[in-house]
């Protein structure tokens, strides 16, 4: 019989995503932990030790952290590529940038969850434990305390800390059940509900500190534009002088007249008068951008886009070139995100950020 892997094991979202990490930053979790300000762990190395599954790039200068879910976690970004060649945002980013870049999406998430992971107080996960102790190891059932601004689905997940313990939070099974899993083992710890003591804080959150960040909320809640604002507002207000917000793009063959048409444009036009030059526009750049020659004919050369007869109907009718789309007609391939890689170079050069 095949032996499951621990929980410890799982964190990781795809064993494609640690082949990048490694592979493209050298990175080093315990190098990552070394620069974060607030570690609570008396022992550093062991606590290093234990999130170093996620793998994240050691930030000892400027560096970029993605906010968002499945693409910027790189979902297809393989399609339309030689096979082991790694286009995902982070990959691509770190190699324009010449600095880490801090991958954090999290496919299947909507808007409240990430700004959980982006470590807003209004957010908090504020646990429930039974008995009010976090056992000694090994997972337990949790539930939130009443109140909470966190939606729930099966696709929540974060690496962080309650008190002095490390931990993975990970929706349960059924709607408001979560679990988390202690990663190392100790003595039971006393963490009554109500109290800071049972509070769940983002360790991703802890290791950005310093990063300038982008900002990706809601394409799998795109029906909820009131919930989008509230969420995008609270992100950004966290570091405004170090944020920009990236707006939504609509799935293959879908008409700015559609349903998700209609609402990814209205948060786009939202956006764009709420953050002005600190917003930036997937749309005009799959759309247009993507055509200029210095980018047809450089980022994306050998890609085929807009060189088929099916890139230029598309385009009459009001739809984003197929191409940089991926299998599935959600999700973009590997030429899509070289062209969001493009755009946030961009924006971050402006800015002077690098």
């Amino acid at each position: 019989m095949t032996k499951s892997p621990s929980p410890a094991q799982k964190m990781t979202t795809s064993r494609r995503g640690l082949v990048r990490f490694a592979t493209v930053s050298g990175l080093a979790g315990a190098a990552a932990l070394a620069t974060a300000p607030l570690l609570a762990s008396p022992a550093q190395a062991a606590v290093a030790d234990v999130f170093s599954h996620f793998k994240y790039p050691a930030v000892t200068g400027p560096s970029l952290a993605l906010w968002g879910s499945s693409s910027f976690a790189g979902a297809y970004a393989e399609q339309g590529v030689s096979s082991g060649v790694d286009s995902s945002l982070d990959a691509l980013l770190a190699g324009y940038l010449s600095a880490p870049v801090l991958e954090f999406g999290r496919g299947g998430e909507v808007s409240s969850q990430i700004a959980a992971r982006r470590g807003h107080g209004a957010y908090r996960y504020k646990l429930v434990f039974p008995n009010d102790r976090i056992p000694a190891s090994g997972s337990v059932s949790v539930t939130l305390q009443a109140g909470s601004k966190v939606a729930w689905n099966e696709s929540a997940q974060a690496p962080g800390f309650v008190g002095s313990v490390p931990g993975l939070l990970a929706a349960g099974k059924t709607a408001g059940s979560y679990t988390f899993t202690r990663l190392d083992e100790g003595s039971e710890v006393y963490a009554p509900a109500g109290t800071a003591a049972s509070w769940f804080y983002s360790y991703q959150e802890m290791i950005s500190r310093s990063s300038y960040h982008v900002l990706q909320l809601g394409r799998n809640n795109l029906d909820q534009l009131s919930t989008l604002q509230e969420d995008t507002r609270a992100c950004f207000e966290m570091a405004p002088e170090r944020s920009i917000v990236m707006g939504h793009f609509r799935a293959q063959g879908s008409t700015p007249d559609s349903a998700q048409g209609k609402q990814v444009d209205a948060y786009n036009a939202w956006a764009a008068q709420e953050y002005g030059n600190l917003f930036v526009n997937p749309e005009t750049w799959l759309r247009e951008r993507s055509q200029e020659s210095w980018l047809r004919y450089g980022a994306l050369a050998g890609s085929g886009v807009w060189s088929s007869d099916e890139d230029r109907t598309a385009y009459d009718e009001g739809k984003l070139p197929p191409s940089l789309f991926a299998s599935d007609g959600f999700h973009l391939n590997a030429w899509g995100y070289v062209t969001l890689a493009q755009m946030i170079h961009a924006k971050v050069k402006e800015l002077g950020w690098f």
